[in-house]
């Protein structure tokens, strides 16, 4: 691949997606197929002034040789230098970038699901506070990818390099732009505007129809949509997203009634789901189906009481460049933000007018904010979708038609 492109790219990951100050220290997660990619963010790192990098290694394959020989006392533990390692983090502000592990989601050997849950529910309840931490928007993050050979030929064919991938990749990514950061800086202008735009209509609710779908959801009165770029504690700008497209929002946990499916294929818990059907009465899933994964997803909703409720809602306008592509890329980061989706499972106290005052999880459930070790984003946008919104006056506004949003 173009040496200068890659640099180009983790440059931006750097300087835009965690905005990494002088004398900050960055962690880096990568699976295997992805080190190169890992090694650039951390030069580039070095290159803005960066203190420490520490790249954690995600490795699918040693994970099925654990899940198949340690029984479930060994994978509940976790070794005392991470609890440490979280602290550091949150102390000291570290960044934190992950990159999609689409290369090695297509090379690994079978991962025991119950083995696997158990051990994802561990680690989440072991690093709680620095999860909580990214989900408040108190530290920066981004979530990026990084084309590889198997996943080249998973989105374009056979025949395809990652040279080829990174094609597709460029215009998503603003890198075919002369300036990328000042082209990200335009797209986030762009993005504020709808942003302000849709909270300045004081939405009570929203109804989605497809044919697919009939299905309402409802927010708190200090519901706000976000996109595009967030705040730090100090007013720092960062995207968690690179790419971004998306405006979401914290529903309401106990509004959400009629049923909705999924369009998109989604790894849930490392096994892929496709045509989940999922139906909710007060703000639960009462029941499901789906075409692929309907066993995963009985794994997924034994986790906790908050896996059936919603946390997440966003809206994506299908003529962004990832939809135009046409392409199905099987990685959670570039699906959610080619289409309309949901996620099941823990919400963003930071898209809460009030969130910083939400403390504890009592606190958060009074004000409508779902709780839950997951969260997990399920695409339901088509060309079909028509989205009407229902302000707190009691007013229609049509939001999207055919999937294209019409503000």
């Amino acid at each position: 691949m173009d040496q200068k492109l890659i640099e180009s790219y983790a440059d931006l990951v750097v300087r835009r997606g965690i905005n990494l100050q002088k004398n900050k220290s960055v962690a880096i997660l990568s699976g295997p197929g992805t080190y190169y990619f890992a090694r650039a963010l951390a030069k580039a790192a070095y290159r803005a002034g960066a203190l420490h990098t520490q790249i954690f290694l995600d490795d699918l394959d040693i994970l099925s040789e654990r899940l198949k020989y340690q029984d479930t006392d060994q994978l509940r533990e976790n070794p005392a230098f991470l609890k440490s390692f979280d602290y550091e983090m949150c102390a000291e502000n570290w960044g934190y970038i992950r990159i999609d592990s689409t290369e090695d989601r297509l090379d690994h050997a079978p991962l025991d699901r119950e083995k696997n849950q158990i051990l994802g529910t561990a680690k989440r309840q072991f690093s709680s506070t620095r999860f909580d931490k990214l989900m408040r928007h108190q530290l920066p993050w981004c979530v990026c990818c990084a084309p590889g050979p198997r996943w080249a030929k998973q989105v374009l064919g056979d025949e395809a390099t990652e040279d080829d991938m990174m094609e597709v990749l460029k215009p998503i990514l603003l890198l075919d732009q002369g300036d990328p950061i000042a082209a990200w800086d335009e797209h986030d202008r762009k993005i504020k505007e709808r942003q302000q735009k849709l909270n300045s209509l004081h939405i009570d609710s929203l109804h989605f129809k497809s044919p697919v779908t009939d299905f309402t959801i409802g927010f708190d009165s200090h519901s706000r949509f976000i996109g595009g770029s967030e705040n730090l504690p100090d007013s720092r700008v960062f995207f968690p997203n690179i790419p971004s497209e998306e405006l979401f929002t914290t529903p309401h946990m106990l509004r959400a009634d009629g049923y909705i499916t999924t369009t998109r294929p989604v790894s849930v818990l490392n096994a892929r789901t496709e045509e989940i059907r999922l139906e909710f009465k007060d703000g639960k899933v009462v029941d499901y189906s789906a075409k692929v994964g309907k066993d995963v997803m009985d794994a997924f909703f034994s986790i906790d009481e908050g896996t059936r409720r919603i946390g997440e809602c966003a809206l994506v306008d299908e003529t962004n460049p990832i939809a135009k592509s046409k392409l199905v890329f099987d990685s959670i980061l570039l699906d959610e933000n080619a289409s309309c989706h949901i996620a099941l499972g823990d919400a963003y106290p930071s898209c809460l007018t009030n969130g910083e005052t939400l403390t504890t999880k009592e606190d958060l459930h009074k004000n409508g904010c779902n709780t839950s070790l997951m969260h997990v984003d399920f695409m339901v946008g088509s060309k079909q979708m028509q989205i009407t919104a229902k302000t707190r006056e009691g007013e229609e506004v049509e939001l999207m038609r055919n999937g294209v949003l019409v503000f």
